[in-house]
């Protein structure tokens, strides 16, 4: 029987979704794949799990029909009634759909007109000049299309961390299980927590390697054997991604770990303090250079300690100064889930969110949080149904009533995610924005605006007193969506400056702030909200991916506004800090 996770569930439920609107469905059915598929990818537990225990429709938008069909993918990879619509939609259409500027409706007309149904197609179409004249398809819609195609052929060699995470630790968890294996870990740049990977490596400490190496190829989440040999194979897994396992001898299992887990940089550094030292460094162990005489490799504590320092968390091993911290006994007290004392982002039902106020709340309670932020659209966002002072009211008064409750759920907090105009403005009166507890103010639009102005409008909206939080800074969309360009030296001095707080997004897709970024807010001073984002209740889970990508840039609980108690929280906000 295969193996599937959910992140290969969830693709073959988009997809789906995908082929019916190009097939031209009615709305309400290729919807509901689509929230199907955003239910499983943040559903916390093994899809598989839940499936053997009877419970697939415990998840939120999964009805009888669509669990139905999520166990026929799970027992035999067949998805009922995917033939019918590949007769009519080849399913290399939905490729097309990775393109930025090709979405379902285009696609459709391509496909319809002129018989399009891969990006090879499209592009010899492109190069023939037969996009021309077709609605929609202007010289400069078709120059942004091609551009698209390279990025995307850039960009799809890699996967989101969070769909190759769960991957990683499912094959890992499955190496360990096997006789005389010893340990069995992912390593690499998932490892690392990057935010995008590019295969999936496993390491694995036995001493039979051919043994180990015979039982990978017959894992169930094993479709093809691409290459192997007696300490490494190669495979494809079910969820359409390559996995590399390596075998080492267990004495080794410490200095191998730490090679693979990398990064290049960071190992090239180590080689260079460890020939100062008179040693010498690789994924066998560390070794005197004097007599060849092994030191250390068994653990990497060994093989830190060997050089004179302690060993650092995986994630910031990229040689960006990690390295001189170590020498000097200053590796960073990084943040982790459980510093996290509640979410400052999240939407309902009242505009574009999938849960209600109540179900968010049962959720944020059910992870222990002390405080839950509401921060529905603003008024200006009509096309997600931003809410009018009216709805405000509404609202406000519905938050009141659920934190008069006294069942020890977390206290709701009013807030709003505010649009940032072209000017730096924000869409209420500053008395109606007194009203709130907290403000986040976000750019939605504007993407091709130049550095100049795109830079402005997040100043600007950083001198309202009010605006006490910049989300999702660049708004990047991981393989789908380039930022904006933005001087982010002046974004952060200006935040700096004005006492503004900058999300760490950790929607999987945005992780925005990236490492980088974090890393120089932290220099200035700048305090960082990790927050969901969460359009359902079960997204909250998601946090695991910006406590990652805080890591990776340095931070602790200390430079993070969401980890702070309740009182501690408000009273950093610039609207209430008392030196203002």
């Amino acid at each position: 029987m295969p193996a599937y996770d959910n992140a290969a569930i969830a693709t073959a439920l988009d997809d789906f979704g995908d082929l019916l609107e190009i097939a031209g469905e009615d709305r309400y059915r290729f919807l509901s794949y689509h929230k199907a598929a955003h239910a499983v990818r943040a559903w916390d537990e093994d899809i598989m799990a839940t499936a053997l225990a009877g419970r697939l429709t415990e998840i939120p938008g999964i009805g009888t029909k669509i669990a139905a069909i999520i166990e026929s993918l799970l027992k035999s990879g067949v998805f009922p009634g995917m033939d019918e619509v590949t007769s009519r939609v080849p399913a290399s259409v939905i490729e097309l759909m990775r393109i930025q500027g090709l979405g379902p409706k285009k696609a459709k007309v391509l496909f319809d007109e002129l018989a399009i149904a891969s990006i090879e197609d499209l592009e010899e179409a492109i190069a023939e000049g037969r996009l021309t004249g077709l609605p929609g398809f202007g010289v400069k819609t078709v120059e942004n299309i091609s551009e698209g195609i390279d990025r995307y052929r850039t960009l799809s060699a890699r996967i989101l961390l969070a769909d190759a995470l769960p991957l990683a630790e499912k094959l890992a968890e499955e190496l360990r299980t096997l006789p005389g294996v010893v340990e069995a870990d992912y390593a690499g740049s998932i490892r690392r927590m990057k935010e995008t990977v590019g295969d999936i490596d496993v390491l694995v400490a036995a001493e039979d390697g051919p043994a180990v190496m015979a039982a990978v190829r017959e894992l169930p989440i094993v479709t093809e054997v691409l290459l192997s040999g007696e300490t490494k194979t190669s495979v494809m897994t079910t969820s359409g991604r390559q996995a590399d396992v390596r075998v080492v001898s267990p004495e080794c299992w410490g200095a191998a770990l730490q090679y693979f887990t990398g990064s290049a940089e960071h190992n090239v550094h180590m080689r260079e303090i460890a020939k100062s030292r008179g040693l010498k460094i690789s994924e066998y162990g560390v070794f005197r250079v004097a007599d060849d005489e092994r030191v250390a490799g068994n653990t990497e504590e060994e093989v830190y300690a060997a050089l004179g320092m302690p060993t650092m968390p995986p994630e910031v091993r990229e040689d960006a100064g990690e390295i001189e911290l170590a020498l000097e006994g200053r590796v960073p007290d990084l943040v982790t889930t459980d510093d996290i004392r509640g979410d400052l982002h999240s939407h309902t039902t009242a505009t574009d969110g999938r849960s209600t106020l109540e179900q968010n709340r049962a959720r944020a309670a059910e992870l222990g949080y002390e405080y839950l932020g509401c921060s529905d659209h603003a008024y200006d966002l009509r096309m997600v149904g931003g809410l009018d002072l009216a709805d405000l009211e509404a609202q406000w008064a519905k938050i009141d009533e659920l934190n008069a409750l006294t069942d020890g759920g977390p206290v709701l907090l009013k807030s709003i995610e505010l649009n940032i105009g072209d000017e730096g403005g924000v869409d209420y009166s500053e008395e109606v924005l007194a009203r709130f507890d907290y403000c986040i103010a976000s750019l939605h639009h504007g993407f091709s605006q130049s550095r100049e102005q795109a830079t402005r409008r997040l100043l600007v909206a950083m001198e309202n007193p009010y605006v006490d939080i910049i989300g999702h800074p660049t708004g990047r969309l991981l393989g789908r969506r380039d930022p904006f360009d933005l001087d982010m030296e002046a974004v952060i001095a200006k935040a700096a400056e004005t006492g503004t707080v900058l999300e760490l997004n950790a929607h999987p897709e945005r992780l925005d702030l990236n490492d980088v970024h974090l890393r120089m807010a932290r220099k200035a001073g700048v305090r960082i909200a990790i927050d969901t984002d969460a359009h359902e209740a079960m997204q909250f889970g998601q946090l695991r991916w910006g406590v990652a990508t805080a890591r990776r840039g340095w931070i602790s609980a200390a430079e993070v506004l969401n980890a702070q108690p309740l009182s501690s929280m408000l009273s950093a906000l610039k609207r209430n800090r008392a030196t203002r």
